[in-house]
């Protein structure tokens, strides 16, 4: 019975954000100095409770909304409660813009002011941003905005980045299945089609391709994988999937998943994709196909909202979904307790910049941050954890001292502790 309890208490909507809110309030009697916020965000309807509650903690001065995914109902409603939206028209001018209103804000007000993005919107501007005493640095998301802010070199500002840590792992686990779940609805609305028997290629076999081949493979499609890494070659074979070159899967797949946070199919590789095959962006932005060359070389018809049909210059043809950026983010992405936990990471990371404290550089979020965050949904969404207080995972990480074996001590001039 106390089971089933548990089992219901994980189903929340996406509004409720119990843990996020748990560390704001914890946090809000805390001597942080007063500073002003920017977002440079997704807009969706189950965003909407994250951007109020950060809007409590730090005065939200602008939020820039990701052109893919924006939804305007959101966005009507945060501007009724005064929270500025900007919505660029393109991806490039999210780019092109993001910068220049962050150095407007920090000119015409001297409260500190700090920016949460998704993207690395920012990473060629941190030289400008760096000359204002009162910006106190950015926190980013994403493992595409991470190289980003490694591609531009040395930062004198704070960059402090969650892309890589354990609780943005746990998320990309989940993404695959989104992606699966979007890819699916649009082939039934679409093509009266099913997944279930289809031959499908997953170009990139990091967290979000690994997640997106498993969850394939769970709707009984025939999976291939590839990576320009030829260990993860080599791992994704051992975990059960076909592993083929670029250029096999591109010409023997129904399907086509691009995973890599890059650019998997470039004008060279025209040639090879199959006739009527799908290509499918389960990655950030509009990056995932060089739809440039796919412009040059191909005719485009627009099918529909979400379904675009290039005609090559031989009469072959195929098919791009959700116009190549991620196509789970048409059913809002990852939903309930997952956001919660990546949203209350977010939120740590951004208080810690708050304190004025932070070294200069592009840096991962700390592990005490991780921990906090890991215990705050446990505590939420697991209450036989709330019921033992005296279990180890709450005095994590200093419990792993007594799990040193008796041997480490007999090798060592430490004492045994009792």
């Amino acid at each position: 019975m106390n089971e089933n309890k548990s089992f219901k208490h994980n189903i929340v909507s996406s509004h409720e954000l119990h843990a996020l809110k748990r560390l704001i309030k914890s946090r809000l009697h805390q001597n942080t100095q007063r500073c002003h916020c920017v977002l440079i965000t997704h807009v969706l309807t189950t965003a909407e409770s994250y951007i109020r509650s950060i809007h409590e903690a730090f005065e939200v001065v602008l939020v820039i909304a990701i052109p893919y995914s924006a939804d305007l109902n959101t966005i009507r409603s945060l501007e009724e409660s005064n929270i500025p939206v900007y919505l660029p028209k393109s991806i490039d001018e999210a780019f092109l813009c993001a910068g220049k209103k962050v150095l407007e804000i920090l000119q015409s007000d001297e409260t500190p002011l700090l920016v949460q993005e998704v993207g690395g919107y920012l990473a060629g501007c941190t030289e400008e941003l760096c000359r204002y005493s009162h910006f106190l640095g950015i926190v980013e998301d994403t493992n595409n905005g991470h190289w980003r802010y490694q591609m531009a070199g040395e930062h004198q500002i704070p960059v402090l980045s969650m892309a890589q840590s354990p609780i943005k792992d746990i998320e990309d686990t989940v993404i695959g299945d989104s992606v699966v779940y979007s890819t699916e609805r649009i082939f039934r609305e679409e093509f009266n089609g099913i997944l279930q028997g289809i031959t499908s290629g997953v170009i990139g076999y990091g967290k979000i391709g690994t997640s997106t081949a498993t969850a394939m493979k769970g709707r009984e499609s025939s999976v291939t994988v590839y990576d320009i890494d030829p260990a993860k070659c080599i791992r994704a074979r051992m975990e059960g999937h076909r592993i083929a070159p670029l250029q096999k899967i591109l010409s023997e797949s129904d399907l086509i998943i691009g995973c890599t946070g890059k650019t998997s199919v470039r004008a060279e590789e025209l040639q090879y994709i199959r006739d009527q095959a799908v290509l499918v962006s389960a990655s950030a932005k509009n990056e995932e196909f060089d739809l440039h060359a796919f412009e040059e070389e191909c005719e485009r018809e627009e099918i529909s909202k979400v379904v675009w049909r290039y005609k090559q210059k031989d009469g072959r043809c195929f098919y791009l979904l959700n116009q190549g950026t991620p196509v789970n983010f048409r059913d809002r992405s990852v939903l309930g307790s997952i956001l919660d936990m990546i949203y209350s990471e977010l939120f740590l990371c951004m208080h810690l910049l708050a304190q004025g404290t932070t070294a200069p550089g592009l840096q991962h979020s700390p592990s005490s941050i991780h921990t906090e965050v890991a215990q705050s949904w446990l505590e939420v969404y697991e209450p036989a954890f709330t019921n033992a207080s005296e279990d180890k995972v709450w005095r994590y990480p200093n419990c792993l001292s007594t799990a040193l074996t008796r041997t480490f001590f007999l090798q060592t001039s430490k004492s045994e502790p009792v």
